[in-house]
């Protein structure tokens, strides 16, 4: 039986899986996802998010009112309570953009130094 193993992206060295440090080159081995590159990712989609739940908010009801004749209030006349579902738009943003950087590094084996 033969362990998995891979090799250093920086002195081509061969590792086990589940090492935490390269012996060849000493450089750090990180699997998955990093901590910080999860957060940008979360930080990134929960401005889109937050926008995109601004644009509808706001944006559909002008766009309602300019084209169709309605006369819906801007923020559907929830006043400062428009940001409510604009804050949970960013955190469903968040966790989906966080889940997305873990899954798209997760059982990939990557060198730092």
């Amino acid at each position: 039986m033969s362990a998995e193993t891979y090799t250093c992206g920086h002195c081509h060295f061969e590792f086990n899986k589940g090492v935490t440090a390269c012996q060849g080159c000493l450089g750090t081995v990180i699997w998955g996802a990093t901590q910080q590159e999860m957060h940008q990712a979360g930080q990134f989609m929960a401005i889109v998010g937050a926008v995109l739940g601004a644009l509808l908010m706001f944006g559909l009801p002008e766009l309602l009112n300019k084209y169709l004749g309605t006369s819906i209030t801007l923020g559907y006349g929830l006043g400062f309570g428009t940001i409510i579902p604009i804050g949970i738009m960013g955190l469903i943003g968040y966790f989906w953009g966080s889940n997305n950087a873990a899954k798209e590094h997760r059982g990939k084996c990557r060198t730092f130094r």
